[in-house]
């Protein structure tokens, strides 16, 4: 910035310097043109007059041919006027009659200008240049009754005009040099001080901005609590302003930062507790019935539960809920649900029934949410002995029951697909709803090659992109498919049938499923 700024006056001063030079030159040159007309203009005037009197005093003494007066008088006038360079007259045929230089009288007019001065008929002013220099000669006839007798020849030296013109030369390129001295000195006072401000106009501006650059490095390295100082209200106390704010939402970002990775870390941690709350996703075997579950949260917390235990008498349990929305608060509630229904399969051990069960985790739910959340629950027991399942539910969507090649499933309703695809049909209050809740237990025959499966809301109610839910109807198309199929495979197949059809588009609900096969 400073040498622009300085390479910038120095263009300026150097524009001024010609400009002023070119004036000075033309101020000079119009002083020598009107000098040189003025001097043209003067010396024209005395010629005319100094001709027509020597012509006048010439043409008596021709007339009389008193050439001897002639040459006494003619010598003296250009003694007379310095500024005079010779005079002469001669006769109509050129021969000098009187010359200011004696020698040459009574010879011929040799020199060219004196030639067409004597051959001319009327007066003739004319500017030559001679031997002695340039010259501004006069020539007038000397005429007597309309006859040309003789001429007169006056020539004036301008070597006076010359001079002149040549001390206004001289002063013209002294007046350049001064101008350019004049020039480089005021051009010198302007570098300089427009230097100096340039500079002090760069420091102004440079120490904000190292100012600036300092403070982000300082943040760079990690002291996100510097900030700089503003003192203008210009561009740089806007940029410092800037800067602060920046600085102030970058801290509060790092915070937010900190409190999200915390945060993050402590839903992966309950995510990870949420997992030990279900079975993994191995198979199941037992004597006469194997089976394999499946668990997707929407989020990193879910509000899906199930879990399956054996029982002392041989028996399995098998529950499966579903919390009112998902995340942290639904997983605190599945906890508790969990925690209730150990607690239950504990103390009551061989006794337990399907009613208990619920009941006692009505209780639990309902003093842990205070009605804020709910849960729907199915419970059922699988006795191997007795080949029946007791059931009891709490608003949970029905499970399947899908007996291939049957004609009938013992008075179960159907899906109105067939008679190989029926429901295990039982109603109930959600459990948290009301503190004194009841549940009715039902009982079903199982046969080997039965198919179980028990789910939440959310496979049949998650959305492609489109906008359309999977449905009771697809999601028992899939089952059907993979129905000849071990529980794992089956799973599989279900879970595919139904990625396929969500596509790329994100989950709004839990996916929790429960395959089952009776093989004895």
């Amino acid at each position: 910035m400073i040498a622009t700024s300085t390479l910038l006056i120095l263009v300026i001063v150097a524009l001024f310097g010609i400009l002023n030079v070119v004036n000075t030159g033309r101020v000079f040159d119009e002083q020598a043109a009107r000098q040189r007309d003025s001097f043209v203009a003067s010396l024209q005037k005395r010629g005319l007059v100094q001709t027509k009197d020597l012509v006048q005093s010439s043409r008596g003494a021709i007339l009389n041919n008193d050439y001897t007066t002639l040459q006494g008088f003619v010598p003296d006038i250009a003694k007379d006027d310095p500024e005079v360079d010779y005079v002469l007259v001669a006769d109509k045929e050129g021969v000098v009659l009187a010359h200011s230089d004696p020698a040459l009288n009574g010879k011929p007019v040799t020199d060219t200008a004196g030639k067409e001065m004597i051959g001319a008929k009327t007066e003739v002013t004319k500017e030559v240049t001679g031997p002695k220099g340039k010259e501004y000669v006069f020539g007038r006839p000397i005429l007597q009754d309309g006859q040309r007798m003789g001429t007169v020849v006056l020539a004036y030296s301008l070597k006076l005009l010359d001079s002149t013109l040549k001390k206004i030369e001289a002063d013209k390129e002294g007046a350049f040099q001064e101008a350019w001295i004049r020039t480089a000195l005021i051009g010198l006072f302007f570098v300089l001080v427009g230097t100096a401000l340039a500079i002090f106009q760069g420091l102004r501006i440079s120490r904000p901005l190292k100012m600036l650059a300092w403070r982000a490095d300082q943040i760079a390295r990690g002291d996100l609590e510097t900030r700089v100082e503003i003192s203008s209200a210009d561009e740089i106390g806007m940029l410092g302003e800037n800067f602060n704010y920046m600085a102030d939402r970058l801290l509060i970002l790092m915070r937010e930062t900190a409190e999200k990775a915390t945060l993050e870390k402590e839903l992966e941690v309950a995510r990870t507790i949420q997992e030990t709350l279900v079975p993994p996703a191995d198979l199941v075997t037992r004597d006469f019935i194997h089976l394999a579950g499946y668990f997707l949260p929407a989020s990193q917390c879910g509000g899906d539960w199930w879990t399956v235990h054996d029982l002392p008498d041989g028996r399995v349990l098998v529950v499966i809920g579903d919390v009112t929305g998902h995340g942290v608060p639904s997983a605190m509630i599945t906890a508790a649900a969990k925690a209730a229904c150990d607690v239950v399969r504990a103390t009551e051990g061989s006794a337990l029934t399907v009613t208990k069960l619920l009941e006692v985790m009505n209780r639990a739910i309902f003093e842990s949410a205070k009605r804020k959340f709910v849960m729907t629950c199915f419970a059922s027991i699988l006795d191997p002995k007795r080949k029946i399942i007791s059931y009891a539910n709490a608003g949970h969507n029905f499970p399947y029951l899908f007996r291939p090649g049957a004609t009938g499933a013992g008075g179960l309703p159907n899906t109105g697909e067939g008679q190989d695809f029926q429901v295990l049909m039982s109603r109930g209050n959600r459990l948290g709803d009301l503190e004194e809740s009841t549940y009715q237990e039902k009982t079903h025959p199982l046969q080997s090659g039965d198919v179980l499966v028990w789910y939440t809301d959310g496979i049949v109610e998650c959305e492609n992109d489109r906008g359309e839910e999977y449905g009771e109807k697809r999601f028992r198309a899939a089952i059907r498919r993979a129905s000849d199929l071990d529980p794992i495979a089956m799973r599989e197949s279900v879970v595919s049938a139904a990625g396929q059809f969500f596509g790329e588009r994100a989950r709004k609900d839990d996916i929790t499923m429960v395959f089952a096969r009776i093989t004895a």
